[in-house]
């Protein structure tokens, strides 16, 4: 049972990427691609504001998504604010929805209305992601 248990183990650990459990190495991750995300909107390409924001969302969902999980990767006076960002993952999620409605034209809206509804939401995404980390970080002075 104990020879079960380390191979399966050793297996995950070869095919997991031993940032995945690194809270610094997923958050500098998130940062890089919500600024992919922010170039594409910046260069106007659609395409590339679609397959960033889609990106981030899955990484974003996995990382701060499942409250225990968090929990894990915290301090152990933070924890119990593991909850702040499960709250921003459902910010994100929601925020994701309204830029891929609006690259789709869901709402039928002019280019210029969808554009702006689509950043309007990235900058939600933004402080979503500053909130939860300005609450999970170290105390201000």
């Amino acid at each position: 049972m104990l020879k079960k248990t380390l191979v399966g183990s050793l297996i995950f650990l070869l095919y997991s990427p031993l940032s995945a459990y690194d809270l610094r190495s997923n958050m500098l991750q998130l940062g890089a691609e919500l600024a992919e995300v922010q170039r594409s909107f910046i260069a106007s390409d659609q395409q590339g504001v679609e397959d960033s924001i889609k990106r981030f969302a899955e990484h974003s969902q996995a990382l701060l998504g499942d409250k225990d999980i968090f929990a894990k990767m915290l301090p152990a006076g933070k924890k119990r604010k593991a909850h702040e960002a499960e709250m921003s993952a459902k910010i994100i999620s929601h925020n994701v929805q309204i830029i891929l409605d609006a690259i789709d034209n869901k709402h039928n809206q002019s280019g210029i209305v969808r554009r702006e509804e689509a950043q309007r939401a990235y900058t939600y995404i933004e402080h979503a992601c500053f909130r939860c980390h300005n609450l999970l970080r170290d105390e201000y002075k």
